[in-house]
């Protein structure tokens, strides 16, 4: 910085005041030469005709870009602990950056118009849609503003737009003092109802296409309004096709209300299966007869009812029945099996003779996708909860929208020159990442792969969401408060058992009175706990040698190995052991032939005091080193799967057997070198595992389930009642199943239904 009447060099520190313009800053700066002695304006950035910083018009074309309003960008530049800018000065930028966004807006679309006549040699296809900015129902529209756009099918490129607004803040705000509305550009130019501007602006952007030298020979649209009927009358050789994305919507659509009627509608992937066959029907017939459509459609019933005659006759591609008729299985139907409910068959007829009676507009579909793609990016520039329609703001926002979708993000360098901006650097780079980018994700969408990729995901998320439904019961229904005393609404369904990225193990185990489960607990050790516990019935003398404890009764001593030490009544001792647990996160509890002896002890002992269930929240479940033992060790190579045994075998650690806190110590040796790296899901059983398995004794009386299945079933902690609600909540038993590894044979699965259809 260098003064501007003698040359010399100038300082920061020798700045007297500083003036904000917006975003830039003029710094009046004294000059230090005491013969100059000059007050200079030193300006922080590039300006256009006095105070006009770039920057300010670049930040209020980054508020239009990005979709933000005077009040975000303010809270933006505040939140970073920069100054804000008066919002008087960033609507003056908008309002010049809004007129060179619709000049531009105006050159791209007749740019296109070229361009789409050379490349579909005149005959010209569109599609349409609108849009508005404000969300609505079916039944109430009530927006200020609509939007419209026709899209070329060749270029894919915006070729018109149109905007409607009933509304004008400035007329407004005269008008609710009673002054005279001064000259405006007003933005008000519709007077009808917010669902009459989709028609108008349908006519209007034809108009002006014809005018400009591309008159429009088909339109693909949806049939939400009249636009078709309406656009006719003034054209009448325009061609109309339907959109396959809401032929498709509109189909799934009465089926979902038909499942209010029909359960079995309910049940996981039938809507969706359905939905397929009519649209493989359709599809089929594309550019073919309409006839031929008809004949199609009269297929898709008998084929969901098992009959393939009709299939066989018209040769159609999809049926898996025609490959491999002995093996082939509705793998999306209850049971891989045909649909049996007469009067849903009648309805699914009259589903197909209300298309058949469509047929001709079904045999040549349009596609509207463009249109909606346009309408979410007006949506990230204009955002529904924000309104811009009553000012001029919306007009260049919807300008910027049009830019982006023909041009990409290029359009903001192009706009820069435009107003006598530099490009900018960043902005450059940033535009041609986006342009990269963009280019490799439509190239991957449009393959066989990237398509198959998004189905699956769409698959994968939806099996997600219906596995989490059924275990979680109703969340959110209408009126569904009203309903809580129904339990069994809101009732969860365990979640499949799986071990943690990095589990926590408690080693645990115990000494008791006697070798049944029924046995009162003598000694309770875990890592750092060891507890001795006052029997309260005799200890068999087959105990007393084993564990070496022995209870004076009359002086209500312990004593271990002839040494006498301290012990707990038992529910103290319970309390403690709980209470141990508690502080540890989640912990799996590990012990040797923990299944068949110290958890059916230790759970028995902790229901008779009330304590299981508070264990079982704290506790993600149990593992049996016996069971993972025997599975990975050969037992010629260990002879025999005793606890002592392996540790002697497998490990150098030398200890005492049969006393818990030597146990614990001993197992913890061998499960840290030898079996944790060996833990998998199927290891981890449920708490109530016993409790639980227990229930399933008539289910397996009547052979209703094999024993096998019985043992997953309960390892996860999951009841015949939990079955039952897994099954109430929309026929979600197979979902259930599936989730948790279950895989039933056919046989199996009907005796099941049929079991928990007679508790009901």
């Amino acid at each position: 910085m260098y003064c501007v009447t003698c040359d010399s060099q100038l300082h920061l520190g020798d700045i007297e005041r500083e003036r904000r313009v917006g975003f830039g800053s003029v710094l009046y700066i004294r000059c230090q030469n005491t013969v100059c002695n000059t007050l200079n304006d030193v300006k922080t950035g590039k300006t256009s005709r006095g105070l006009n910083f770039d920057v300010n018009s670049k930040l209020a074309f980054a508020m239009i870009h990005t979709g933000m309003g005077p009040v975000q960008v303010n809270n933006l530049l505040t939140t970073l602990n920069l100054p804000p800018v008066d919002i008087s000065t960033l609507k003056r930028k908008e309002n010049k950056i809004d007129a060179a966004l619709e000049d531009a807006a105006k050159e791209s679309c007749s740019a296109a118009q070229k361009e789409e006549v050379n490349k579909s040699n005149g005959n010209i296809e569109v599609s349409f849609d609108s849009g508005w900015q404000k969300r609505g129902t079916g039944w109430n529209y009530n927006s200020s503003t609509g939007h419209g756009s026709m899209i070329g099918k060749e270029t894919g490129k915006v070729l018109q737009f149109s905007l409607r607004s009933k509304a004008c803040h400035i007329c407004a705000l005269y008008q609710s003092k009673n002054h005279t509305v001064p000259a405006h550009e007003c933005t008000k130019n519709w007077d009808g109802s917010s669902k009459g501007m989709e028609p108008d602006m349908a006519i209007s952007m034809a108009k002006d296409l014809k005018e400009a030298g591309c008159p429009i020979n088909v339109i693909h649209g949806d049939n939400d309004s009249t636009t078709t009927s309406r656009l006719q009358a003034v054209f009448p050789s325009i061609e109309k096709k339907d959109d396959a994305n809401h032929t498709k919507k509109s189909i799934t659509s009465k089926l979902y209300k038909l499942s209010q009627k029909h359960k079995s509608l309910k049940q996981p992937n039938v809507i969706s299966y359905i939905g397929r066959c009519f649209m493989y029907a359709i599809k089929e017939s594309q550019s073919k007869n309409p006839d031929r459509l008809k004949s199609s459609l009269d297929v898709i019933v008998p084929h969901l009812y098992g009959d393939h005659s009709l299939c066989a006759k018209e040769s159609v591609n999809w049926c898996s029945f025609l490959k491999n008729p002995s093996q082939a299985r509705y793998r999306s139907l209850p049971g891989g099996k045909p649909l049996t409910c007469l009067s849903l068959q009648t309805d699914l007829i009259s589903i197909v003779q209300n298309l058949k009676d469509r047929a001709t507009s079904l045999v040549n579909l349009g596609s509207t996708q463009a249109n909606e793609n346009f309408n979410f990016i007006v949506s990230t520039k204009a955002p529904k909860q924000k309104s811009f329609g009553s000012s001029k703001s919306l007009k260049g926002r919807l300008a910027a929208s049009v830019l982006q979708k023909n041009e990409g993000h290029g359009y903001l360098m192009k706009v820069n020159k435009s107003v006598g901006l530099s490009p900018g650097e960043f902005t450059m780079t940033m535009a041609t990442k986006i342009a990269a980018k963009r280019k490799a994700q439509k190239s991957k969408q449009a393959s066989l792969h990237g398509k198959r990729g998004r189905l699956m995901k769409k698959i994968k998320k939806g099996k997600k969401e219906t596995t989490n439904e059924v275990h979680e019961g109703v969340t959110y229904s209408t009126a569904v408060e009203l309903d809580q005393a129904d339990n069994q609404l809101t009732t969860e369904i365990p979640q499949r058992l799986t071990l943690p990225t990095t589990p926590t193990y408690v080693i645990f185990d115990i000494e008791t009175t006697g070798l049944g489960r029924t046995s009162d607990i003598l000694q309770i050790s875990a890592d750092n706990l060891n507890i001795y516990i006052q029997p309260r019935c005799s200890v068999s003398e087959q105990a007393s040698i084993v564990t070496g404890i022995r209870f004076d009764w009359d002086t209500k001593k312990m004593f271990v190995k002839g040494k006498e030490v301290n012990s707990k009544p038992v529910q103290e001792a319970l309390l403690d052991f709980v209470d141990y647990v508690k502080r540890i996160p989640k912990p799996i509890l590990v012990g040797h032939n923990a299944c068949n002896f110290d958890i059916p002890v230790l759970t028995n002992r902790l229901r008779e005091f009330k304590l299981l269930g508070e264990l079982s929240t704290h506790v993600l479940g149990f593992v049996d080193t016996l069971k993972i033992s025997k599975r990975i060790f050969k037992k010629c190579d260990v002879s025999n799967y005793k606890q002592e045994n392996l540790v002697k075998k497998l490990t150098t650690y030398n200890y005492c057997a049969h006393d818990a806190k030597e146990d614990v110590q001993a197992l913890k040796v061998l499960f840290t070198e030898k079996l944790e790296k060996e833990v998998k899901d199927e290891d981890l059983f449920h708490i109530g595992f016993h409790q639980v398995k227990s229930k399933y004794d008539k289910l397996l009386k009547e052979k209703c389930l094999s024993s096998a299945a019985v043992t997953s079933l309960a390892r996860n902690g999951v009841t015949p009642f939990h079955l039952k609600l897994a099954y109430e909540r929309n026929f979600g038993l197979k979902v259930l199943l599936k989730d948790l590894k279950l895989n039933l044979t056919h046989k199996y699965m009907d005796l099941l239904i049929s079991f928990l259809q007679k508790e009901e």
